[in-house]
C-alpha cells in the first residue's frame, strides 16, 4: 500500500486569546496544525508568545468540538443531530415567527469580542438594519466598556490615543487594575525591557500580582478607592507645578474647575481612604510630573466597577494637564481582554453603536449607515439596549423572547449568574453557536449551530493597538462547521433579507466595512484589503493603499482621515479630538463608596480575575494538557490572618457566601491578598464541577454610563465546609511536614518528581482501581497494591505501589520512625535545608555526561551539595531554588538542542518573564567550529537564561572537540567564587549516591590498540555504496561495552594525501616539529597521525582569503549567502583549496592552520552476550571524486584500506540511555534505516541472548534490497526463529518513486499505535538532517490520528515517551 502524500505549509495567523494580539505561524500538515510559533515579523510580539499562544493549536483537533447541528424538540429532552440546513431554516422561522407575533424587541443577540470582524459587523447589521431589535448585546460589556466610555467622554472617540510602540519610550508606567505580567504577558515583556533600561514601574492593586513583583514601586489600595488616589496625584502635580499650561490652555476644556475640586485629594486625607501612605502617594505624582514621557495601563480591575466609566475620565485628566498624551511614550492605554474586542467596539456591537465608531443616538450617523446598508431614511431606531444585565433581567421577565448567543458563555462569565440561567430557562428560543459542544450555556440551548474556530476561516482581528491582523485559514472545519459570518448570513437570508446578506467570502464583508469610514473619529480601514493584510499586519488610521503600514498616533489634525480643522486665527492646531470642540475634556470625577459593602453578614471583600494560563471559562485552555498543568484547578486565595480567625486551612474546602450566591472552593492561604480580601479566578465553571462557578457570587451592579458590572467588589463571607483530604490513618497533625518530607527526597537525591504517564488502558485499569479503592469493601486496613497480572510496564508498577505505600503506609499512634533515621533528619539542619548546586547535561554521545560528572565532583570536593540531572528531568523551579546551576550541552543539528534537553529548552521558550530571576548559572557549549553553528544551542540556552532573568556566574565556554583545557578553565574559574565549607553531613553519612556503570580503562586518551578479525564488504555486485562490517579483537581486556554504546575509533591520515600536501607546498615531511603536549616528531607523522588535514575550516578559509586576495573567495565570505558557500566548499578538501589557490606557507604556518584530528563515533553493531571477546561495527565507506581526483572520509577509509594491516586504536563511548528496555518481556521498535541499523543487530542480539518474550520489530531501508540488504541472512533467521516479530522495509530505488521508513511507518501507523499501547519503546538511529525528523513527524502523527488526540496532546505523548525512555534517538 503506497503512503499518502503529506501535504505541509505555513500559514500566518493571529493568536486567539487575548486583545495583545500577537502573530503566530503554524505549520500544517496534512488538515492537522502541527506546530504553532511566534511570528517574528509581527509588530506586537515580535516572535514572542505566551503558554497559550503556543499552545493555541491544540485545542482546534480537541474531540470536544461541535461538529454538527442539534436541536431540543422539548426543554426536557437532550438535544439531537440535525443538518445544518435544517438548523439554519428552523432558526430563521422561529425568530420570524417570535418577531411576528412579539415585535423585533423580543429577538436578541448576545455576541462576542473572539469573533471577526465581519461577524460582528453581521451580527450588528441584522439586528439593528433588519430585524430592527435594540436589543444587541456583547461581552465585550462585561470587560471593556467602562474605558470605551471614558475614552468617548474625555477624547471624544473609543480606543487609546497611542500604541505597543510607545512602550519603548516611555521613562514612567503606572500599571492600575491591571495584572499584564499574566494576562497580557508579551507586552509586559516589551514593559520589562524598558524597565531594564530606566523605566520606572508603578503598580496600584489591591492583589500582590505577578506584575506587582516586578515594581519599583508597589501601591496595595484597598479595593474601591482608586477614584480617589487618582484625583489625589492630579492634586500632588498641581502643587508641584508640574502641569503643561500651554497643552491645557490650546488643547483641552473643563480644567477651570479642576484646581478647586482637587483640594479635597490631599495626599494625608487620601492616604486614609485608601490604605496607602501618603509618602507612596507624593512619590509616584513626583515620578509622573518628572518625566518627559509617562504611560497608564489600565484593565479590568478599573473598569470593572460601577464609577469605571469615571476611572477612565480621571486617568485621561492625568495625561492631559501634564500633556503626555498623543506623542511618543505617552497616553492613557487600556488593555483589551479579547483578541477582536476592539473591533467589535468600532462594529458598534452593544449598545446604540453603529459601524466605524457611530451611534444610533446621532441623526447623522444613523443617515449614514442606512445609506451604507441601503436602508430606507428613518429605518433605523435612535436608541441602544441597556447592557447585558439588563438584557438578561428583561428575559427573565418574559419580555425578550429569544436569544442567539454566539461564540460566548454568558451562564459561566455574567456576574450574579442565576439571572442569566432564569433568563435562559424562561425565554422561548434559546439559540448558541459555538465550537464546542458541551459549555455552560449550551446546557439551555434548543438549536446549536456549530460555528468553525479561528484557524478554519478567514477573517480580520483588531488588536488593542488598532492593528488588523488577517486570521487566515490553516485547517478545512470538521463536519458541519460553518463560519461564523456564513451562519449569520445565512439565517439572515432565510428570513427573507437575502438582498442584503449575500456574500460570496469575507473580503467581501471586508470592502463594505471599509465604507464605514469616520472623518470625525479618524477610523478608517479605507487603505487596508485582504491582499494588503496577507503580507502584513496594518494598523488604523490607514486612509489609502499607500498609506504606511504602522500610523502610531491618532488625533494628529493632517487633513488625512480626520476632518481638517483650523482654530479661530487661521491656524492649524496639532491635534484635534474626536469632540465637538475638537478639544479634549477634564471631568471633576469624586470618589464615592461601592455599590455594596461590607457588613456583618458579609465581612470581606472579594476580587476576581484570570490566571496567566488559562483564559475565560477554560472552553479552548481547559482543553490543553500542558495549560492544565501549568493552572491545574480553581482556589480562593485568603490573607492568613483572615484564615487563622475564620480556622481555615490550606486546601479545605471554602464556601463563598454573598447576597446573590455560593461557591465552594479549595483554600489558598497568600499574603498577596490584603486582610479582609480575597480573591479567585473566574475560569472554572459547571462543566468541571458543582459549585465551582465564582460569578454565582459576584455583584450585578453596574456603572450607570457604560452598564458595566462590578466584577471586582463584592462583599462575601467565608467559611470552611470540608477539611483538607488527609491519608489515611492519621490526623493532620499527624501527616509528615512538608519540610521533612523534603528533606527526605534530598537525602535520597530525589527532589525531582517522577514522570508518569499512563496510555490509555493504563488509565482504564487505573480508574477501575480507584473505584475499588473507593467502594465500601475498598475501605480497610493496609497499604493497597497493584497486582503483577496488572497491565503496566514493571517500573510503573513499582511507581505507583511507590505512591500507595506513600499514602497509605501510617501509623495510627504518630510516626514510629527508626532513630538513626530520625537523626539523619535532623543532623546538620544547615546543610539539608541549604540549596544545593544543580549540574545538568544534554548530550547526544555523552561527552557532556562525562563533564558534568567531572564538574559534579569537583563542586563537592569544593564542600557543596550538588544534583547532578540530564536537562529534561529538570524544572524551572529546579533551577530558581539550587544554589547555582551549571549547564553542560553540546548541540544537535543545525544549532538545536540534543534530544535529552528539547522538552526543557520547550519550557525555557515558553517561560514567562523573568521567570529565572533569582537563579545564578553557566554554560559550558561543547562543539566543532568546523560545523556552521558551532555551540548554537549553547548560545542560545545562554542567550534565554539570560533573558529569563538569571544571573550569569561566568562567560560562557565555547569548546572545541579537544575540551579538556578550556573546560577546566571554566570550571576552576567557578570553583575559586565559592565558599569554603563542611561537606554536606548528608553525603558523608548516608552512602546515598547512585553506583557507577562499570568504566573501562580505555578511553578517547589511552586507546586500545588492537587488530581487526573481519573486514567485509556488505553490498553486494552492482551497488552504488561501500558499507562494512568491521570486527576488532577484545582478546582478554577489560573492555566492557553494552548494546547501545559507541565505539570511538582514532583515525591516521592517508600518506598519498599527507605526501601530496607536502609536495603541493614544497615541504619537507621529514623535519622535526612539535606539538602541544606531544614528543618531538617528523612534520610527515604530524600530518598522518594527528592533524586534520582534510575538512577545510572557516580559519583556513580566511587565512587562504587574505593572503591570496582572491574575489571569488572575499565574495563567498562576505556576501551572507551561506548556502553558496556550502555549495562551493561541497566535496573540497584542504589540498584543493591549497592548489587553486597557491600561496608560500611554512611547516609552522601550516601547523598553525590544522586543528588536531579527532576520533570518529560509530554506533556498536554487536552485544557482548553474544560476541564477548569482540566488538563489531558497520561502517560506510565515504569515496567521490572531486575534480576527477579521487576523495575519501578519513575515518572510514583508514578503516577500509589500512587498519587490517596496521591495526587501530579504539576506544568505549558509552551511550547515557540509548539501549534496549530492560524488560525483556517489553516490545520494541526499531528504526534504522543504512548503518542505523547497527545498534538494532546489537539490540536483537541481546535480546535473544535474555531470552525473553517481548516483541521485536524492524524498520530498515536503503537504496536497493538485492545489493544493500545488510545483514539480511541474520534478520531472516531471527525472523524465522521468531525473536524479530516484523520486519518493514524500504528500499528507495527499487521503485519510481522513492520510499524511505517514515512512509512505512505512516503505512502501519494503527499496529504501532496498538504496540504503544502495550508499552513498546522505540529507538531510532541513523540521520539527523532528514530521517530522524520525519521519522519523528511521522509518530506524532500516528499518536495524534490513531490515538485520536489533538497535535499537541499528540506531542506531549511523545515528549512523555522520551522522559519515560520509551523513545530513543541515536543520531548524526
Amino acid at each position: 500500500m503506497a503512503a499518502l502524500p503529506t501535504t505541509s505549509k505555513t500559514v500566518r495567523s493571529v493568536c486567539p486569546y487575548c486583545g495583545v494580539g500577537c502573530g503566530i505561524v503554524m505549520q500544517v500538515e496534512d488538515n492537522l496544525i502541527v506546530n504553532v510559533s511566534g511570528d517574528k515579523q509581527h509588530p506586537s510580539n515580535f516572535g514572542r508568545l505566551c503558554t497559550k499562544g503556543s499552545t493555541c493549536g491544540q485545542a482546534v483537533v480537541n474531540s470536544g468540538r461541535m461538529e454538527h447541528a442539534f436541536m431540543r424538540q422539548e426543554r426536557n429532552l437532550s438535544p439531537v443531530r440535525v443538518a445544518i440546513d435544517q438548523a439554519i431554516d428552523a432558526t430563521a422561522s422561529r425568530l420570524c415567527s417570535i418577531i411576528d407575533e412579539h415585535g423585533p424587541d423580543a429577538v436578541a443577540l448576545y455576541v462576542s469580542g473572539q469573533m471577526s470582524l465581519e461577524a460582528q459587523y453581521l451580527a450588528n447589521k441584522l439586528t439593528k438594519g433588519f430585524i430592527r431589535s435594540s436589543h444587541i448585546e456583547s461581552n465585550s460589556r462585561l470587560c471593556m466598556a467602562s474605558a470605551g466610555s471614558g475614552y468617548k467622554q474625555s477624547l471624544g472617540a473609543d480606543g487609546p490615543p497611542g500604541s505597543y510602540s510607545d512602550f519603548e519610550h516611555s521613562d514612567v508606567f503606572v500599571v492600575i487594575g491591571a495584572n499584564m505580567a499574566d494576562c497580557h504577558p508579551i507586552l509586559f515583556l516589551r514593559l520589562l525591557n524598558r524597565v531594564k533600561a530606566g523605566a520606572k514601574l508603578i503598580v496600584i492593586d489591591p492583589r500582590r500580582t505577578a506584575t506587582a513583583d516586578k515594581a519599583s514601586l508597589y501601591l496595595q489600595i484597598a479595593p474601591g478607592t482608586d477614584l480617589a488616589l487618582l484625583n489625589s496625584l492630579l492634586h500632588v502635580l498641581v502643587k508641584n507645578g508640574h502641569t503643561d499650561p500651554a497643552f491645557i490652555a490650546e488643547f483641552t476644556e473643563g480644567w477651570e474647575v479642576m484646581p478647586s475640586f482637587l483640594e479635597d485629594y490631599s495626599p494625608e486625607k487620601v492616604a486614609a481612604i485608601t490604605g496607602l501612605s501618603a509618602a507612596d502617594i507624593r512619590q509616584t505624582a513626583q515620578w509622573i510630573g518628572e518625566a518627559e514621557n509617562w504611560m497608564s495601563c489600565w484593565t479590568m480591575g478599573l473598569n470593572q466597577s460601577v464609577q469605571g466609566t469615571w476611572h477612565t475620565n480621571a486617568l485621561c485628566n492625568l495625561h492631559l494637564a501634564t500633556g503626555a498624551i498623543c506623542r511618543p511614550g505617552s497616553g492613557p492605554f487600556s488593555l483589551t481582554g479579547q483578541p477582536n474586542a476592539m473591533g467589535g467596539r468600532e462594529m458598534g456591537y452593544m449598545g446604540p453603536g453603529l459601524p466605524g465608531q457611530r451611534s444610533a443616538l446621532v441623526a447623522e450617523d444613523r443617515a449614514f449607515i442606512e445609506r451604507i446598508w441601503a436602508l430606507q431614511p428613518g429605518s433605523l431606531r435612535s436608541e441602544g439596549g441597556d447592557g447585558t444585565v439588563a438584557l438578561f433581567e428583561a428575559m427573565a421577565a418574559g419580555e425578550v423572547k429569544a436569544c442567539w448567543i454566539i461564540c460566548t458563555n454568558p451562564v459561566a462569565s455574567a456576574p450574579n449568574r442565576k439571572t442569566v440561567i432564569e433568563a435562559l430557562q424562561k425565554a422561548e428560543l434559546v439559540i448558541t453557536q459555538d465550537a464546542y459542544l458541551d459549555t455552560e450555556t449550551n446546557r439551555y440551548a434548543d438549536i446549536l449551530l456549530p460555528g468553525a474556530l479561528w484557524a478554519e476561516a478567514e477573517g480580520v482581528m483588531i488588536n488593542s493597538e488598532r492593528n488588523l491582523t488577517l486570521m487566515q485559514q490553516a485547517v478545512t472545519p470538521p463536519g458541519d462547521t460553518l463560519a461564523d459570518w456564513k451562519i449569520i448570513a445565512r439565517v439572515a437570508c432565510a428570513m427573507g433579507y437575502s438582498e442584503a446578506f449575500s456574500y460570496n467570502s469575507a473580503s467581501e464583508i471586508f470592502e463594505e466595512i471599509k465604507r464605514c469610514w469616520n472623518p470625525k473619529t479618524g477610523y478608517d480601514i479605507r487603505g487596508a484589503s485582504y491582499e494588503r493584510l496577507r503580507e502584513q499586519p496594518l494598523q488604523w488610521p490607514i486612509a489609502d493603499s499607500d498609506a504606511a503600514t504602522r500610523n502610531p498616533l491618532r488625533y494628529l489634525n493632517n487633513d488625512t482621515s480626520q476632518t481638517l480643522k483650523l482654530a479661530a486665527d487661521g491656524s492649524q492646531p496639532a491635534l484635534v479630538f474626536a469632540t465637538d470642540s475638537g478639544k479634549a475634556q477634564f471631568f471633576a470625577r469624586p470618589h464615592l463608596r461601592p455599590a455594596e459593602l461590607p457588613d456583618e453578614n458579609f465581612p470581606l471583600i472579594l476580587n476576581t480575575g484570570r490566571l496567566q494560563h488559562q483564559w475565560h471559562t477554560l472552553t479552548k485552555t481547559g482543553k490543553v494538557p500542558t495549560l492544565n498543568k501549568l493552572n491545574p484547578g480553581p482556589f480562593v486565595e485568603i490573607h492568613p490572618s483572615d484564615a487563622t480567625r475564620l480556622a481555615i486551612s490550606e486546601r479545605d474546602g471554602v464556601e463563598i457566601r454573598s447576597r446573590h450566591g455560593v461557591a465552594v472552593l479549595p483554600a489558598l492561604i497568600s499574603d498577596r491578598v490584603r486582610p479582609g480580601n480575597c480573591f479567585a479566578p473566574f475560569h472554572w465553571n459547571d462543566v468541571f464541577g458543582e459549585q465551582l462557578a465564582i460569578n454565582a457570587v459576584t455583584s450585578d451592579a453596574i456603572d450607570p454610563v457604560s452598564l458595566q458590572p462590578a466584577f471586582k467588589f463584592c462583599a462575601v463571607s467565608l467559611q470552611a465546609v470540608s477539611r483538607a483530604p488527609s491519608p489515611q490513618g492519621t490526623t493532620v497533625s499527624e501527616e509528615l511536614a512538608p519540610m521533612q518530607t523534603n528533606a527526605f527526597a534530598r537525602l535520597l537525591n530525589l527532589d525531582t518528581p517522577a514522570q508518569l504517564q499512563l496510555s490509555a488502558a493504563e488509565e482504564l485499569y487505573m480508574q477501575g482501581y480507584l473505584l475499588g479503592l473507593r467502594s465500601l469493601e475498598g475501605r480497610v486496613s493496609g497499604v493497597p497494591t497493584l497486582p503483577a497480572s496488572a497491565p503496566l510496564t514493571e517500573n510503573k508498577r513499582l511507581l505507583l505501589d511507590g505512591m500507595l505505600a506513600g499514602l497509605f503506609s501510617r501509623q495510627t499512634a504518630g510516626l514510629d520512625m527508626p532513630s538513626h533515621a530520625l537523626q539523619l533528619l535532623s543532623a546538620a539542619p544547615a546543610e539539608v535545608i541549604a540549596p544545593q548546586w544543580l549540574v545538568l547535561w544534554a548530550s547526544q554521545t555523552g561527552n557532556s555526561e562525562d563533564l558534568a560528572e567531572t564538574c559534579t565532583q569537583r563542586l563537592r570536593s569544593k564542600g557543596q551539595r550538588v544534583r547532578m540531572m540530564a536537562m529534561d528531568d529538570a524544572k524551572l523551579e529546579d533551577l530558581c531554588g539550587a544554589a547555582g546551576v551549571l549547564l553542560v550541552t553540546s548541540t544537535f543539528g543545525d544549532g538545536e538542542p540534543p534530544d535529552n534537553a528539547a522538552s526543557f529548552w520547550a519550557s525555557l521558550e515558553n517561560a514567562e518573564a523573568q521567570a529565572l530571576a533569582s537563579s545564578r548559572y553557566s554554560v559550558l557549549a561543547l562543539g566543532d567550529s568546523s560545523y556552521d553553528q558551532f555551540c548554537g544551542f549553547g548560545r542560545k540556552l545562554d542567550e534565554r537564561l539570560a533573558a529569563l532573568g538569571g544571573e550569569c556566574l561566568h562567560a560562557r565556554q565555547e569548546c572545541e572537540p579537544d575540551y579538556q583545557q578550556a573546560a577546566e578553565q571554566w570550571l576552576e574559574k567557578i570553583c575559586i567564587a565559592l565558599p569554603s565549607g563542611p561537606i554536606a553531613a548528608v553525603e558523608k553519612t548516608s552512602n546515598l549516591l547512585p553506583t557507577p556503570i562499570e568504566s573501562s580503562r580505555y578511553n578517547r586518551h589511552n586507546p586500545l590498540i588492537t587488530r581487526l578479525l573481519e573486514n567485509r564488504i556488505l553490498n553486494s555486485q552492482g551497488a552504488q555504496k561501500e558499507t562494512r562490517h568491521i570486527v576488532f579483537d577484545l582478546g582478554d581486556h577489560d573492555f566492557p561495552y553494552q548494546a547501545g554504546d559507541a565505539l570511538g575509533v582514532w583515525p591516521s591520515n592517508c600518506p598519498e594525501q599527507v605526501n601530496a600536501l607536502l609536495k603541493a607546498l614544497q615541504l619537507d615531511g621529514d623535519c622535526s616539529v612539535e606539538l602541544k603536549e606531544q614528543t618531538p616528531m617528523t612534520l610527515r607523522m604530524a600530518l598522518e597521525e594527528h592533524l586534520e588535514i582534510v575538512r577545510i575550516t572557516p580559519q583556513q578559509l580566511q587565512w587562504v582569503c587574505e593572503r591570496s586576495a582572491s574575489p571569488l573567495l572575499e565574495e563567498l565570505l562576505q556576501g551572507g549567502d551561506q548556502a553558496e558557500l556550502k555549495d562551493w566548499l561541497w566535496g573540497r578538501q584542504l589540498l584543493d583549496l591549497l592548489l587553486e589557490f597557491p600561496i608560500p606557507l611554512n611547516s609552522d604556518e601550516l601547523l598553525s592552520l590544522l586543528k588536531p584530528l579527532q576520533p570518529r563515533l560509530y554506533s556498536i553493531s554487536s552485544s557482548p552476550k553474544a560476541h564477548p571477546n569482540q566488538v563489531h561495527i558497520t561502517v560506510s565507506t565515504v569515496r567521490y571524486q572531486h575534480q576527477n581526483k579521487q576523495r575519501g572520509g578519513v575515518c572510514s577509509t583508514f578503516l577500509a584500506d589500512r587498519a587490517e594491516g596496521r591495526g587501530a586504536r579504539i576506544f568505549l563511548q558509552r551511550s547515557a540511555h540509548f539501549r534496549p528496555p530492560q524488560d525483556p518481556q517489553l516490545p520494541l521498535i526499531m528504526i534504522g534505516p543504512g548503518t542505523g541499523i547497527a545498534p538494532f543487530r546489537a539490540f536483537l542480539q541481546e535480546r535473544q541472548a535474555q531470552g525473553g518474550s517481548g516483541k521485536n520489530w524492524l524498520f530498515f531501508g536503503e537504496q536497493r534490497a538485492v545489493s544493500d540488504f545488510y545483514y539480511h541472512d541474520e534478520l531472516r533467521t531471527w525472523q524465522r526463529s521468531g525473536l524479530l516479530s516484523r520486519l518493514d522495509t524500504a528500499f528507495s530505488r527499487d521503485q519510481a518513486e522513492k520510499i524511505y521508513v517514515q512512509q512505512r511507518i505512516l503505512e502501519e501507523g494503527a499496529l504501532l499505535w496498538s504496540w504503544l499501547q502495550q508499552g513498546a519503546s522505540v529507538c531510532v538511529c541513523g540521520d539527523a538532517a532528514r530521517m530522524a525528523k520525519d521519522v519523528d513527524a511521522a509518530l506524532k502523527k500516528i499518536v495524534q490520528v490513531h490515538g485520536k488526540m489533538s497535535s499537541g496532546a499528540a506531542t506531549l505523548y511523545v515528549s512523555g515517551m522520551s522522559k519515560e525512555r520509551r523513545y530513543l534517538r541515536d543520531v548524526y
